[in-house]
Parts: structure tokens; sequence; C-alpha cells
């Protein structure tokens, strides 16, 4: 076990398009210390470029064949369901396990930990997917968090209700994680801390560039501040970028259109038409302080037809709306495309080509492209859940948000019309500091990476089954690190280089 401590700050959403104005201008000081003094760059997430899968990728190493789950929810076409496989986040074992197998680790605010495995050391799950119940391992610590802090992992307010209260909750959560996240470091002495925030993606998404999107970045940087010159190893990663939304393409709608999807005209759309939405029905609970329980007295029929603000159907209401007999492809938002088509039939990859030459040749009413790129599933996933992974995967063009709603009456849309301001795109950012990381910039780093690197850093075995690669070049020459890698070299253990090149090839990345 190395005898290096090391915090990474995980920042959901986090790129360098919406921060590089902010750091020339000195809002950001000790973001731009650590950029100056270590090495960065882009950090391509796994497809699509969304919190999930790309939390769980991040703390695997593996590309989502290898966990099975795909996006917020995976379409099972043969059972006409949409769901999201819960079960599947515990199944894969994440790194900070492996190192507390060796020492202890700390993990706070991780997407997708949700229920809390128990580590040696302290694991704190976070948003979206969490609870404010049963978030903590070992369970005493949530006792005493709440008591002490005043802890919990899910806001309140919503953006699109009440900016400002919304935006003064969102500062007050970010703050919250790393005072907790420093406290415990100090205790428990862990030699690994991972302190991560998701609802900074929330004031990306809903305001973007805003003064309160940069009061929720300042306040990280301040924390920041606490750890630099410290002598730890520090990284900064996201799970994604962001970038500001131009359009808004329904890509069900166009399916519709071009005959690829039907749907069944009932509740949903007539819902939607007279303005009525889950949204605005269970806010009369919330504002009632009913929010723990809307949901759960909610009768099911209500929740799985009736559409959220943004007009999109919730998960199980898509189910109902579509007319599955009659349908050739359905979508999720952000990307991925299931085919009904059975596999075997020669319709299935003339429908693959049809829809990857059309949506490649898709241009929005300003004649700005909607994709960059069509990707095959075979082409970029691989592993045990390869038969759920979608057909196609839609590579967003910058300033493209693609919403999965059902019964949308129009293929593309005002963002302004929509509520987001800002959509994820595949580069999110990277940054190190410290004794053992080198200077400068690096280049051709994926999210897939992170987990063999930090291993080596803490001198832990890389298990086989991690599709990511340590990346030596992170490392500074004569570091612990390096000089280990030297070793392996040496003795013609060292394996990363082909692993670089079947990876690459097997997931085009």
């Amino acid at each position: 076990m190395s005898d290096c401590q090391t915090v990474v700050f995980g920042l959901d959403g986090a790129g360098f398009e919406l921060i590089e104005p902010w750091l020339d201008a000195g809002e950001l000081p000790n973001v731009k210390q650590a950029v100056e003094t270590g090495i960065s760059g882009d950090l391509r997430s796994v497809m699509p470029p969304v919190t999930s899968p790309n939390w769980k990728t991040y703390a695997t190493g593996k590309n989502p064949g290898k966990i099975g789950i795909y996006w917020w929810e995976n379409v099972n076409v043969e059972e006409r369901r949409v769901y999201y496989p819960t079960e599947r986040k515990s199944v894969n074992t994440e790194f900070w396990e492996i190192i507390g197998e060796e020492d202890s680790a700390g993990v706070i605010g991780v997407p997708t930990t949700y229920p809390p495995k128990s580590i040696d050391g302290f694991l704190v799950a976070g948003a979206p997917d969490g609870s404010n119940e049963g978030f903590a391992r070992p369970p005493e610590l949530e006792k005493r968090l709440r008591e002490e802090f005043g802890y919990r992992v899910l806001k309140r307010n919503r953006l699109a209700d009440d900016i400002d209260a919304a935006a003064a909750e969102i500062h007050d959560l970010i703050d919250l994680r790393f005072t907790v996240a420093k406290r415990l470091f100090e205790e428990w002495d862990v030699p690994f801390l991972q302190v991560t925030t998701f609802y900074l993606n929330s004031l990306h998404h809903f305001l973007w560039d805003h003064e309160y999107t940069l009061e929720g970045w300042k306040i990280v940087d301040e924390h920041l501040g606490a750890f630099l010159d410290e002598g730890y190893d520090i990284v900064l990663m996201s799970d994604h970028g962001s970038n500001e939304v131009q359009t808004v393409f329904h890509i069900n709608t166009w399916l519709e259109r071009r005959g690829h999807l039907r749907t069944e005209t009932g509740v949903a759309d007539i819902l939607y038409e007279f303005g009525i939405n889950a949204d605005r029905l269970l806010r009369l609970a919330t504002h009632a302080r009913l929010d723990g329980v809307a949901k759960r007295l909610a009768p099911d029929w209500l929740l799985n037809y009736v559409p959220n603000e943004a007009g999109e159907i919730e998960r199980n209401g898509k189910e109902g709306s579509v007319d599955w007999d009659a349908s050739e492809a359905i979508a999720s938002g952000q990307g991925p495309i299931y085919l009904t088509v059975n596999e075997d039939s020669p319709r299935y990859e003339e429908l693959q080509t049809e829809l990857i030459d059309a949506l490649m040749a898709l241009t929005d009413p300003a004649g700005r492209p909607v994709a960059v790129a069509v990707h095959r599933g075979e082409e970029i996933y691989d592993g045990p859940y390869i038969d759920d992974a979608p057909d196609l995967v839609i590579e967003q063009a910058p300033g493209v948000h693609i919403p999965g709603n059902v019964g949308r009456g129009e293929v593309f849309s005002d963002p302004r019309d929509d509520g987001w301001r800002a959509e994820n795109k595949r580069e999110g950012l990277f940054v190190a500091t410290g004794p053992s990381f080198a200077t400068g910039t690096v280049e051709g780093l994926s999210i897939m990476d992170l987990a063999p690197t930090l291993l080596h850093l803490h001198d832990c075995a890389v298990p086989d089954d991690m599709d990511g690669v340590v990346r030596q070049d992170v490392f500074a020459p004569g570091s612990e690190p390096a000089e280990r890698s030297v070793a392996l070299r040496s003795t013609g253990t060292a394996t990363e280089e082909e692993r670089i090149r079947r990876i690459a090839r097997k997931l085009q990345i």
C-alpha cells in the first residue's frame, strides 16, 4: 500500500468549456492553481454521457456492457418494459473497495451508490438516485450526520419552481458535502477520500453560466483550497461535461413521423394538451410538506401516464404510451435507441443503417447537425449484459438536447420552452496535482482509466476485468507510482499498451 493520501473531487457535469472564462477572470483561484501546478485535460465519458451509467463506469473501470446500466432507464423490448436495473448497481466491485481492503477509504456523495455498500471506512450515498434515509455505512454514521450537520442527500426545492430558493439550497448542499468530507477525512485518517457533488450539474442544466452557477463553483473552489498545499494528491474529475443548448430534438416524435414508432392516444396526450403534469400535481403535496410520501400515495396509473414539466412521460408511462406491436424503434433521452425488430431478421441491419444515415444527415431548422456520430451498440459495449444494450446510440452534436419524451407534437423545439439551458457532452474534466502527478496536459483519457490509475497510485493490483488502463503518463517522473510503472515494464508484466489497443478496437474510443 502506498503512503500517499488522495482526495478526489467529483464534480458532476463539470467541463472546461464553462469554467475557463471564470479561471481567466480569477474567479476560481484554487481550481486555477490546481490546473497550473498539475496535469489536466478532457475526460472522455462512455456513451451516453450521462450521470448514470458514467459514475458506475468510473467506480468500476468497466464499460456499461459489464455493468448492465445504460441510462436512467433500460428498455426491454421483448418484455415491453422500461425500467432501471437497480439491483445491478451493487454487482461489480468498486475501486475504493479494493483500496479499503488494503487500508481504508471514505466516499461521500457519488451518484449510483445507493443503497450504500459496507466498506472498510465510510460511504455516504449521493443524489439523484439516493434517499434521505438509509444513506450511510456504517449506519451509526448516518445518525451522527443527521444530528450534527443536518445532513440530507436529496434537495427539496426545484429550480423550475423557484430559482432563488432552489439555488440557495443547492449551495448549502454543496457546502455540506465538502464540510462533512473534510471532517471525516481528518477523523478517520483514510488514505483515499472521494467527495462528489451531483447538484452542481443541476445548476449547469437549468442556469448554465448564471451567477448562481458561479457561486456553486466558488464554494467548491473554497473547499479545494483547504486541501491544496497540504501534501495530498488531489484529483478533480467529472462524469461528463456540459454545453449550452441551442436546439431540442424530440427523437421519439421524429421516429413516429418516419413510421418507426407508433403511440396510443390516451390519458397522457389529453392531460399534456391541458397543461396538467405529474410535477405540478406532486408540487401540491410538496407545498403541503408531504413530499416524502407524495409519490407513494399517488395512484400508480396517475404517475404512469402523467407527463412531467418537460412533457416527458414518467418511466412506466412510456410503456403505456407505445404501441409495441406496430413499432420498430423507441428511444431514451440523450442518445440510446432500441429496435424491436429481431436481430436475426434482415430488417434489423437494414433498419440500423437506415436510422444511422438519416440521423447523420438530419439538421435542425437553423441547419445545425443533430449528431456527430451514431454508434451501433455492439461497437461501443462489451460484456455479459450486451443483450440489454441499446441497438444504436446517438452522439449528440454540440448544443443539441435530446429528451426521451413520447407524444410531443413537434420534432424540434426552442430550448427556452423546455427548461434546460445546458446539455451533457462527452468531454468532461480531469485535473490532478500533488507529489505523484506530472505537470502539463494529458490527451485521450477515458473515464474507464481512472479506477485502474487510482488503484496503481495506491499500489493496489488492477483487476483483469477492468476495461480502463493505468495511465502512466499522468504521474511525475521519479514519483512512487511512476517508479512502480518502470518496475512493471522491466519485468515484462505490464500490458497497458496491449490493453489500450484491444479496448480501442472493441469500443471505438
